[in-house]
């Protein structure tokens, strides 16, 4: 036995030697043969399926923290199916809410692209009619909030394209990048709004302080501490019809009153409204004078020291200057 444990490695390694030749020349008759063949290419890797790229959309702003009412929508949000639900009702409100919707996904589509919230009701206070309020890019409610509800002339909406003349739009991102976060827009609508030219009718408004108040309650907004109220050409007569509703002046409220080159009546009303507690409590009011020549004596009359009038010279630039006197 120990003979032969001794030879296993001599055997071994016989066997090896034995074995590698016939190895060797297996190796030498395949390079050979591939050699005969010519150059050899790679074979390509397996195609990998893709699935189609879906067509580019534009990203919705992120839902509001605040959770809406019923009847109120986030109009970057809302589902095709309550726009359908909307345009289908048969309350002709409702459809003027859906029409309004559609237009401010557009028009305001860079607002909300940049983290603009805007919110899409029904206002009592604005007889049952569309309003849309406007929240910047990090705005936090339990801060002080300065709030601007504006009324739009004739020929506008309250969701115009930016190449509008009024300038509206435009007007609104300037001053979202000059007042920051806390600055919120109230844009209620009249009855008849269509795109092209019409007359504005402003006869559905009952109270321009109720109607700022529900907008921001629907949209979560619970400290308002400065209020600017505006009216540009035909948006007027809304300041006419909020203060002949209430003969106490509880219609209107509002910290500093912007006359956009609308004094097309609205004038005998605003200088009444002076002599009521809200109108006495008003700390200014600014006249933009246009190319409406109506007289505004009875303002400086009625307001004193706290009226102030800058001559602008061009109508629709009146309404570019919405938001631009100092609080």
């Amino acid at each position: 036995m120990d003979t032969l444990r001794s030879l296993a490695p001599v055997v071994s390694e016989g066997v090896q030697w034995a074995i590698l030749p016939q190895v060797k020349l297996g190796q030498f008759v395949a390079e050979k043969a591939l050699g005969a063949l010519g150059p050899q290419k790679q074979a390509a890797a397996p195609v990998q399926l893709q699935a189609p790229t879906p067509p580019h959309t534009p990203a919705a702003a992120a839902p509001l923290k605040h959770e809406l009412p019923a009847g109120s929508y986030d109009v970057a949000n809302i589902t095709p199916e309550q726009l359908d639900g909307l345009k289908r009702s048969k309350n002709p409100k409702d459809q003027a809410l859906a029409a309004t919707i559609q237009r401010s996904r557009t028009a305001y589509a860079d607002l909300i692209k940049n983290g603009s919230q805007i919110v899409a009701n029904r206002s009592e206070g604005n007889g049952g009619q569309p309003v849309l309020t406007i929240l910047p890019p990090g705005f936090d409610a339990s801060k002080d909030t300065r709030v601007h509800t504006h009324y739009h002339g004739y020929n506008a909406t309250v969701a115009d394209s930016k190449s509008h003349g009024a300038g509206l739009t435009n007007r609104i991102e300037e001053i979202q990048k000059k007042a920051g976060p806390q600055t919120v827009i109230v844009l209620p609508e009249c009855s008849n709004a269509k795109e092209g030219k019409y007359a504005t009718d402003w006869s559905n408004v009952k109270s321009q302080k109720d109607t700022t108040d529900q907008a921001l309650q629907a949209a979560g907004v619970s400290n308002p501490t400065y209020r600017v109220v505006s009216a540009h050409s035909g948006g007027g007569d809304a300041l006419t019809y909020a203060i002949n509703r209430d003969k106490t002046g509880a219609g209107l409220q509002a910290d500093r009153l912007e006359l956009q080159d609308c004094l097309y009546g609205s004038q005998g009303p605003v200088a009444n409204w002076a002599k009521t507690d809200n109108g006495q409590a008003a700390r200014s009011v600014v006249y933009f004078h246009g190319t409406n020549d109506a007289s505004d004596s009875g303002l400086r009359k009625a307001f004193g020291n706290r009226y102030h009038r800058q001559n602008v010279g061009d109508h629709n630039k009146t309404n570019q200057r919405m938001d631009s006197y100092p609080d």
